[in-house]
């Protein structure tokens, strides 16, 4: 395929997507790297708590105990809403929270002890926000979409023979063709679906100011008109404030929508004169998150929001998260995202390699790069062991980690050196990491979610030790 762009918009290109990709590097690559592990994020929650044993089975009844008890715990009210989180095939566990406290409901409607998962929370948290406030997070999140979505474009364009030689890879000893041919390859391969990451991502932090600007070109700035057409409009209720009818409500539910599959139970305005419930259950022929239907206190239906059968665009806007993560379609689906986000964080760091290695020369930035790419998983599997070993919070040993990691980049001048230990330590920490998992939760541990984590942690080490014996026979580094 041949795509005709004149010499002079190919080398502004080419100057664009060298700049925008040196601009966003490090925080791209986290971003990248945390994505790709999220996919897994249910699969994680449950591999950190592995004694809690999965459960698909519940009942209305369950639900209301579980219920109760939380609100007694709570002494009656709370700040904010309660939201229970029903058990589903991929989380097949129930829990409740409000208040920034969140417990694990046993099977028969007690709650067992509350979820406490630190590294999942790591990478989540480190994905849409950086580790920085959730506001500010998310809009520099939203903005690395958008340099993503450019990144992407001016790359097509600064690349003229990008699709002609999309099966042309070259693993000979020249390393700068190497990880030039990977770096383009994986561009193409991907493309689709790195674009759409892009796009939904950048909806994510951006969605406020969004919709300000709808407000203002469409609704004469009328912001609650707005919210009515994409949220559903408001409802009133008859003072009922105390304990709320949850059996009821999803009793009803199964009445109203008997082939959907109910996730959320969410007390609005909890406690107050003015709550009502609302239950959110996905239509499994659809790719929105989930359609909500409305009840009062007292469980009796008002009316459903219509996201299922809604306008194209309100439908658009509640798909974006499922899209974004890949959680629709079986399992398999889950796997090729996580593998396509690898894949997009590979894109990101042989980009930054191609620009290092053109300079033709070594200095701190060579060191900087190098303890970033690998400093970061390294601090990652550290602050996991860390946690599951002697409980310590996960996000300063993170930073601790990595800061000690760039640090000894930096005065180590040997960058070969440097590149083999940075990938015979995290080849260690990668083995360490499960079997101290394993350790830790024995005989729990032996359940299929936990044992193939595990066991994916040690296929890690073991692509990684490749990948570093490889360095040593070739003789020369990425």
């Amino acid at each position: 395929m041949k795509i005709s762009i004149s010499p002079n918009a190919n080398k502004n290109a080419l100057k664009s997507h060298a700049w925008i990709g040196l601009a966003v590097s490090v925080l791209m690559y986290w971003v990248c790297l945390s994505g790709a592990l999220s996919v897994f994020s249910q699969e994680l929650l449950r591999w950190e708590q592995p004694h809690i044993a999965d459960n698909l089975d519940y009942s209305p009844e369950t639900i209301q105990k579980a219920y109760e008890q939380f609100l007694s715990m709570q002494g009656g009210t709370t700040q904010g809403n309660i939201v229970v989180r029903l058990p589903t095939q991929d989380l097949p566990r129930a829990r409740i929270s409000a208040d920034d406290e969140v417990w694990n409901i046993a099977p028969d409607g007690t709650l067992s002890e509350p979820s406490s998962t630190p590294i999942t929370d790591l990478i989540v948290d480190l994905h849409v926000a950086l580790h920085l406030p959730e506001d500010t997070g998310m809009i520099i999140v939203s903005m690395l979409g958008a340099m993503l979505s450019a990144l992407i474009l001016s790359g097509i364009v600064a690349h003229r023979r990008i699709f002609k030689d999309a099966f042309r890879l070259r693993t000979g000893n020249n390393e700068q063709l190497t990880q030039g041919d990977l770096h383009n390859r994986m561009s193409v391969w991907g493309l689709p679906f790195h674009l759409m990451i892009a796009l939904t991502g950048v909806y994510f932090g951006l969605a406020s100011f969004m919709t300000s600007f709808y407000a203002d070109t469409l609704y004469d700035g009328n912001k609650m008109a707005l919210f009515a057409d994409i949220y559903g409009s408001p409802i009133e209720v008859e003072p009922q404030a105390g304990v709320a009818n949850i059996t009821r409500a999803l009793s009803e539910l199964e009445r109203i929508a008997p082939n959907t599959q109910p996730i959320f139970v969410t007390l609005e305005n909890a406690t107050r004169d003015n709550q009502y419930i609302l239950l959110s259950s996905q239509h499994m022929d659809k790719l929105i998150y989930a359609e909500q239907y409305r009840f009062d206190a007292q469980g009796n239906y008002i009316n459903k929001v219509g996201y299922s059968d809604g306008k194209a665009g309100q439908q658009a806007i509640f798909s974006v998260y499922r899209i974004h993560f890949g959680h629709f379609g079986p399992e398999a689906m889950k796997i090729f995202f996580g593998l396509m986000g690898f894949a997009l964080t590979i894109i990101s760091v042989t980009g930054i390699n191609l620009w290092l290695a053109k300079r033709q020369k070594q200095d701190m930035l060579n060191q900087l790069w190098m303890g970033i790419v690998w400093g970061t998983p390294i601090a990652m599997a550290v602050a996991g062991i860390a946690s599951l070993g002697v409980g310590l919070p996960t996000k300063p040993v993170f930073w601790a980690v990595l800061t000690a990691v760039l640090a000894g980049s930096l005065l180590q001048k040997a960058l070969v050196k440097t590149h083999l230990n940075l990938l015979k330590i995290l080849t260690v920490l990668l083995v360490l990491l499960p079997v101290t998992h394993f350790a830790v939760h024995y005989p729990d541990v032996l359940v299929l979610n936990s044992l193939v984590i595990d066991a994916a942690f040690v296929v890690f080490a073991g692509c990684v030790w490749r990948y570093r014996m490889s360095r040593i026979r070739k003789g020369w580094m990425s």
